[in-house]
């Protein structure tokens, strides 16, 4: 914006054939170009700001959303696995237990043969 502000006024000293009223005026007009070009830059960098904010407000809501829906898969996990493991355990333990049966039952079979 200032590089277009310099283009469009120039040189801001006013020319030897000026008179002093028309070097005063156009030092008011350059100087309210100027202030114009200040307060158009402030306002894009409050819009900038603000649209950053809802941009930045979104995010946080996708985010908050994604973490959401995976610590609910996780605890669902969770859960599960743990089912998983006393199952896991329960069936080790028959495993222990039908086994220990079928070496008697050899034992015992083996002893009838003896017979």
């Amino acid at each position: 914006m200032w590089d277009t502000f310099k283009s469009a006024h120039g040189n801001n000293e006013p020319k030897e054939a000026m008179s002093k009223s028309q070097a005063r005026r156009k030092r008011r007009q350059n100087k309210k170009s100027l202030n114009l070009c200040f307060m158009a830059r402030k306002e894009d960098d409050s819009s900038s700001v603000s649209s950053s904010n809802s941009s930045n407000s979104e995010n946080y809501g996708q985010l908050l959303q994604a973490f959401q829906e995976t610590h609910e898969e996780a605890s669902r996990l969770a859960f599960l696995n743990n089912r998983f493991k006393e199952k896991n355990n329960w069936l080790e333990n028959r495993v222990k237990t039908l086994e220990e049966e079928l070496e008697n039952s050899k034992t015992d079979f083996e002893n009838l043969e003896i017979i």
